[in-house]
């Protein structure tokens, strides 16, 4: 299997075609991942409990809107994993408060030397994968992407961003490499990097602001950051909740810079995305959001090290509030 092999020095990694991906959770990301690669040609299954989301992807293909053009894209889709043999990756992305009953009703499908990734929001999930998986099967993802859904087999792409892959407890290994170099070759930029803690960190510091802002002024980015006549205003107050964020991490063993703790939420602004968070659309659509893996992880692992995290708190129970209308 050459997810264990041990090249020479002078032997050059390869894309392998033949890499079969599964994805944990086909809504709005993990359909995105899974079609961009897909309509290049990698073996890739979408599972999904969404009857009717699976069924119209299986009859019509996957429409994906948007960046990139509006097609339809061929892919597999199942409701039952227990159909499925053992893969060589597995892409985590349904929602976190769904991790783990959905690993392990597919625990069939992770094999001896099966890698594991989350690109979920927020911080936390690989601890569960973990328990499921084994330690040893788990890498940390995250990625700057965005995408929504329309409706049952349909979703939209709102821009061609980086994604990253690396060993979660650190270092750079050939299976991350090959896997990095397989997902860019058929359409996902990935990037392989030895610290994907600092990364999901990096990405966490966007969200802490990103998400509940969202949500709670029901604005997509671009109002909120851009063509809002405040948007100085707005901006200041995202600032203002990554820098605490940022306390935080440094205090959890996160050695970040000011300008590194906001690369991604100034990369997501200045996208210019006609997006709203995937938090906002969770309270739109009255579902339980991942707050408590965002803006309730700061305050959490803050609390752990004596930070104080007053506008994290503040975000975590305004939140809390919108969802007690309708939870």
């Amino acid at each position: 299997n050459w997810f264990l092999r041990n090249p020479s020095q002078n032997e050059s990694l390869m894309v392998k075609k033949d890499t079969k991906v599964a994805v944990l959770g086909a809504g709005a990301m993990g359909c995105l991942f899974g079609g961009l690669m897909a309509e290049k040609g990698l073996d890739v299954t979408l599972i999904d409990v969404w009857k009717e989301h699976v069924d119209a992807i299986n009859s019509k293909g996957l429409k994906m809107d948007g960046h990139g053009g509006d097609r339809y894209i061929k892919i597999k889709a199942t409701t039952d994993p227990s159909t499925l043999k053992p893969v060589d990756a597995i892409i985590i992305m349904c929602k976190a408060t769904a991790l783990e009953k959905a690993l392990t009703n597919a625990k069939n499908i992770i094999g001896d030397k099966t890698m594991l990734m989350s690109f979920q929001n927020g911080i936390g999930h690989e601890a569960i994968m973990q328990k499921i998986a084994g330690k040893e099967k788990v890498l940390g993802g995250t990625t700057t992407q965005a995408s929504n859904v329309l409706g049952p087999g349909h979703i939209k792409n709102h821009a061609a961003l980086p994604s990253w892959i690396g060993e979660y407890e650190g270092g750079m290994s050939d299976r991350v490499k090959d896997l990095a170099e397989t997902f860019t070759a058929h359409n996902l930029e990935t990037i392989a990097v030895p610290d994907i803690k600092k990364r999901k960190w990096m990405k966490l510091f966007a969200l802490t602001a990103i998400g509940p802002l969202s949500s709670i002024f029901d604005l997509h980015h671009t109002d909120l950051y851009i063509s809002n006549k405040n948007q100085e205003v707005s901006r200041e107050l995202g600032k203002k909740i990554i820098l605490e964020t940022r306390e935080v991490a440094k205090a959890d063993g996160v050695d970040v810079t000011e300008d590194e703790c906001l690369e991604m939420f100034n990369k997501i602004v200045d996208s210019k995305q006609t997006n709203k968070s995937s938090m906002c659309f969770d309270i739109l659509n009255k579902r339980k959001t991942e707050i408590d893996f965002i803006n309730g992880a700061v305050s959490k692992i803050g609390k752990g090290h004596g930070v104080k995290t007053p506008m994290n708190d503040l975000m975590y129970k305004m939140i809390m509030v919108k969802e007690g209308m309708y939870l």
